[in-house]
């Protein structure tokens, strides 16, 4: 009987290759015994027609081999380019991109004419940047002269090119150490093909690698990868808890301090850390790495890292604060006789956060010449199943193999079983610093050795070529000094010069399990486990600050492209900006208002001024309207740049007008208002809702819990969304310091009237 018709016709072919053909006559039965031959030989057709069913069905579903990827390997373009597909799968994608009459690829078209000509010139001009690349340096020439002219110039630079005295180059691949004392040093304009794209913005080491999967952004200087292609929300939720998430931060600024005597070094520590005299013994011995809050002048700049050793002390940054930290301690070092070095080109950062870090970087890394215990306590630290034990600041430095000389990540022995007890050895104290190690980090001539006989990626390749098929690695003399830390909030920070980083994250990404991120997926992770991210949340820092205004900005220029039936104004936000928190709006709301004067009868319903024509605080609309009419003089006057002319600053609790303000006695000056002291919270929703970035922190009112008014307005949320680690809406953000103890608020999101209750947390 034949098979029904398809209810859908596309699927036709699924339809029929499942149809199976039956034959129902069957001899094999005689008076109810089954002759199993018989019934065999009877049976042979419908037993060819399943198998013939089974192959239809299975070709009929094929997937090309390119479909058969996980996702996050997956390529737009990898029906087209064979070279996108892995390696294990390219035969098959060759065969299956192969002529279907024949089975042989067709012949390529030779170029002929003018297309051979320009390849041909192509030829030339890459020889002629073969040669500038070796030099260092590529000549420019000014269009507005006649063309003698510019080749006469061209001819003079390359002169000078050729006879300037040029870094020492031990290798091949063009690395060198690009650092200078007492002064910025110059951008890193990497290879001459693409220099022209980095002289405003620099490329770190694995750009190349990003630009293929990462949304890049171009900020503070660098091209900074930000989010990948693909949406890895959970995914990085995911593995933040249970493997690791890779980032590259050779964007943050390293600083290399070099102190005559220990003197020196104590007060330059006093300076940029938390602590006052005397200096810890473990910071200023080497024996830990300080992580916390970095100082200037006294007043917080940006989270950092601090490692002394000996005389030499190395300080690293965040990129937007790099340049005038610099310049602070430049003249402050002088008062001590020390010299500062500017690093930031020449030792590149790889970050790792998640139980597994010291697992994936052993896998990659190979000690060389290390001492035996500091090779054991690797070992050990590196296979604990609770990284969580390891305190704070314990630093491992060593010198490690080309990674790339190994074919694949290798998983290391198990420590002896005599050393094994993982919290005996960290109640020791014992130090796992190689001090020759982390000298060829800190000095520049030894960052410029670890670079001799560096292997390009086609000697690589060679070698690997000739060596035996069974073997698992090739021989190689380099040797890369490496700096392991665990900083704050459980992350591992690892510090090479610049050039080694490529090399390292092209093995870690191999590991299974490792997850990429960018400054979106760093936020992420911070914010899902309830901590504040450098400078989104910190609106009271300058460069906090600056953040906050570019949302606004660029919210008021969407704003001002949409039609003008969309830009109404909102009513129930009264004034207050759309997008971040107007802390400016909060300061003068919080001390205009108290001045109103409620026994004044009202003459003239549009305002009252005094014989000075200020106008008189008569009620709330007074207060917006001077609110507004002020903010107008303020922008166009200039923005705040300095710590002091911001609206709102950290909470002193031995500060004497920051104890008025918070008992409710101080008595503002109407002619200049005080910085708003503010407290950082964290926001948790305690029934049903959603918390989104600049939401409004409400305290809740006597009288009706559900309809906060201005007058209750205490802060402003910086980052809030959907936590995946607590299942819940949280936020973090900063209210007045005089509802620092309050533990219930009500939260409203920009442009709704529902407000939501909540609870709120010191972080």
């Amino acid at each position: 009987m034949p098979p029904k018709a398809p209810v859908n016709a596309r699927k036709a072919k699924l339809y029929n290759s499942r149809a199976i053909r039956t034959e129902t006559v069957d001899p094999s039965f005689n008076d109810g015994i089954l002759s199993i031959p018989e019934f065999l030989s009877s049976r042979e057709y419908e037993i060819k027609a399943f198998e013939h069913s089974q192959l239809n069905t299975k070709y009929a579903s094929s997937n090309r081999v390119f479909q058969s990827l996980p996702r996050t390997l997956r390529r737009r373009t990898a029906s087209h380019n064979v070279k996108r597909v892995p390696k294990r799968m390219r035969n098959k994608a060759l065969r299956e991109m192969q002529s279907t009459i024949n089975g042989v690829p067709p012949k390529g078209k030779q170029p002929r004419g003018r297309e051979r000509y320009r390849l041909k010139q192509q030829k030339k001009l890459l020889l002629v940047a073969s040669k500038i690349k070796k030099l260092r340096g590529i000549a420019a020439a000014n269009t507005g002269k006649t063309i003698p002219q510019r080749l006469k110039e061209l001819n003079v630079q390359l002169t000078d090119l050729q006879q300037k005295k040029l870094k020492p180059l031990n290798n091949i691949v063009g690395a060198v150490d690009n650092c200078s004392t007492g002064t910025l040093a110059p951008k890193s304009l990497g290879n001459v093909k693409y220099g022209s794209r980095q002289k405003t913005y620099t490329w770190q080491p694995t750009h190349i690698w990003h630009a293929k999967r990462f949304h890049m952004m171009k900020k503070w200087g660098f091209q900074i990868p930000f989010s990948p292609n693909q949406k890895c929300f959970r995914a990085t939720s995911r593995a933040a808890k249970q493997g690791t998430v890779l980032f590259d931060t050779s964007y943050y600024g390293e600083m290399v301090i070099d102190c005559v005597d220990i003197t020196g070094l104590e007060a330059i520590l006093l300076e940029v850390t938390k602590f006052n005299s005397p200096v810890p013994q473990w910071l200023s011995k080497g024996e830990k790495a300080y992580s916390g809050w970095i100082f200037a002048a006294n007043q917080k700049i940006c989270p950092g890292m601090v490692i002394a050793h000996d005389k030499l002390l190395l300080l690293r940054v965040h990129p937007s604060v790099y340049e005038q930290l610099f310049d602070h301690l430049v003249n402050f070092a002088k008062t001590f006789k020390a010299t500062v070095t500017d690093c930031r080109y020449a030792i590149g950062s790889l970050q790792l956060t998640g139980p597994t870090a010291l697992q994936i970087l052993s896998k990659t890394i190979h000690l060389k010449g290390a001492k035996d215990t500091t090779s054991l306590n690797w070992l050990l630290f590196s296979n604990s199943n609770d990284s969580a034990l390891i305190p704070e600041g314990t630093t491992f430095a060593f010198y490690v193999e080309d990674p790339r000389c190994w074919k694949r990540p290798i998983t290391p022995p198990q420590p002896p079983r005599n050393n094994r007890d993982l919290l005996l050895v960290i109640a020791l104290k014992q130090l796992f610093i190689d001090i020759d190690a982390i000298t060829g980090l800190l000095q520049s001539q030894r960052r410029t050795d670890s670079y001799k006989d560096m292997f390009s990626i086609k000697q690589i390749g060679r070698e690997f070529d000739r060596a035996d098929p069974f073997s698992q690695r090739i021989q190689n003399s380099s040797e890369i000094p490496l700096l392991i830390t665990k900083g704050a909030n459980q992350t591992w920070v690892v510090l090479a010069p610049w050039f080694w980083i490529q090399p390292l994250w092209s093995k870690v990404v191999q590991i299974p399990g490792v997850k990429t991120g960018g400054l979106r997926q760093e936020h992420q992770i911070n914010f899902e486990q309830g901590r504040p991210t450098f400078p989104h949340d910190f609106p009271l820092l300058p460069e906090g600050y600056k953040h906050n205004e570019a949302l606004q900005e660029a919210h008021s220029i969407k704003r001002s492209k949409m039609p003008p039936s969309k830009r109404k104004p909102i009513p129930m936000e009264q004034g207050l900006e759309l997008a971040g928190g107007d802390w400016y709006f909060l300061r003068k709301w919080t001390f205009t208002y108290p001045l109103i004067e409620k026994d004044f009868i009202r003459k003239h319903p549009f305002g009252e001024f005094t014989d000075a024509r200020f106008r008189k605080i008569l009620d709330r609309n007074d207060v917006l309207t001077v609110i507004e009419a002020v903010r107008e003089e303020w922008k166009l006057s200039g923005k705040p740049i300095k710590m002091s002319e911001l609206p709102i600053t950290w909470y002193k609790k031995n500060d004497p007008t920051h104890k008025a303000i918070v008992e409710g006695t101080f008595k503002p000056d109407v002619s200049k208002f005080p910085s708003l002291p503010v407290v950082q919270r964290r926001v948790t929703l305690t029934g049903k809702g959603i918390i989104r970035d600049s939401a409004r922190i409400y305290e809740i009112p006597e009288g009706n819990a559900k309809e906060p008014q201005l007058e209750e307005l205490i802060g402003f949320i910086t980052t809030g969304t959907f936590n995946l680690t607590e299942g819940n809406p949280t936020g973090i953000g900063f209210v007045s310091a005089k509802l620092k103890d309050t533990k219930r608020v009500l939260v409203r999101n920009v442009g709704c009237t529902n407000s939501y209750t909540a609870r709120i947390e010191a972080i």
